[in-house]
């Protein structure tokens, strides 16, 4: 029984690491143009600098007269929300994510599945204590003044 025991954990040492590799192929990558839960904005991912950032180019909401602002009363038009992402051993991509009603800001992980949804999971400390948004690819078009079309 020992010899069985023993062989089984070896296999599993080394099959574990082909499982993993496995979950990582099947990661895409962030960048691209995302629309958000809800539908209530675009957001770009692209690299800024050694990172990536998510900046957001669409906005749904319009008050009249005026433009959509963050806290700090700026346009939330063009308005960085997500920071430093950086892919990690995990096959997530870890950063910060500001919610730009309140300026809050909270550790971040995204990823990619097969299904080609994005995640994005904001969190305080450990991701365990967060939630998880699903953001479907944009393949509308996003006008410089943050108005959208989506293809639906």
């Amino acid at each position: 029984m020992g010899k069985r025991v023993s062989g089984f954990l070896a296999a599993a040492l080394v099959l574990l690491p082909l499982l993993c590799t496995a979950h990582a192929t099947e990661s895409g990558t962030p960048e691209g143009d995302w629309l958000t839960q809800g539908r209530g904005g675009v957001v770009k991912i692209a690299a800024c600098g050694s990172a990536l950032c998510g900046v957001i180019i669409g906005l749904s909401e319009w008050p009249p007269h005026d433009v959509l602002r963050d806290i700090h009363g700026r346009p939330q038009c063009h308005l960085t929300l997500l920071r430093d992402l950086r892919l990690e051993d995990d096959q997530r991509w870890h950063g910060t994510v500001t919610n730009p009603k309140d300026g809050q800001v909270y550790d971040a992980e995204l990823w990619v599945p097969a299904d080609g949804i994005l995640r994005l999971r904001g969190y305080i400390g450990t991701p365990l204590l967060g939630t998880t948004q699903l953001w479907p690819p944009f393949k509308g078009t996003a006008a410089s003044d943050c108005h959208f079309h989506d293809v639906p």
